[in-house]
């Protein structure tokens, strides 16, 4: 007979939640680590769906899922996910943050490739990570 983990204890073969940017801004103080500590969650994907004027394209939509992670040792899984769940009419944009490689030489921020120029590339990328304080989520991981 197996007993039930601890409330206060994380499952680390859970799948990674998916959450709204506009969740984190505004149920967690804008503070991904505050949704992580309140869930128990290991790995986390903010995602954040914006339409943005594109010059010489004009309005275009965009999906943008930026992973944080403890658990992963690869993106793959995740992106196959958001480029499932992607709405309709949107183009994907995924990022991926190894939370767990922060202080190491493999540590680094992986953007997808979307022939939208880099410039847009990482602002969208950005905003979703300043937005969400995911910095300070990987410092304050690295240092648990």
């Amino acid at each position: 007979m197996s007993r039930p983990p601890s409330a206060d204890m994380s499952d680390q073969h859970a799948p990674a939640h998916f959450v709204p940017l506009s969740e984190i801004m505004h149920n967690h103080n804008g503070d991904l680590h505050i949704y992580m500590r309140d869930s128990g969650a290991t790995d986390v994907v903010v995602t954040m769906p914006i339409k943005v004027d594109v010059a010489k394209h004009g309005a275009q939509k965009f999906f943008v899922a930026v992973a944080v992670t403890t658990q992963f040792n690869a993106p793959e899984p995740l992106s196959d996910e958001v480029y499932r769940s992607t709405p309709k009419g949107h183009q994907a944009l995924f990022a991926w943050i190894p939370a767990n490689s922060y202080g190491t030489d493999d540590f680094g921020i992986f953007i997808d490739e979307l022939a939208i120029g880099e410039n847009l590339k990482n602002g969208l990328v950005g905003e979703v990570i300043e937005k969400a304080a995911i910095e300070a989520t990987v410092i304050a991981l690295a240092t648990q």
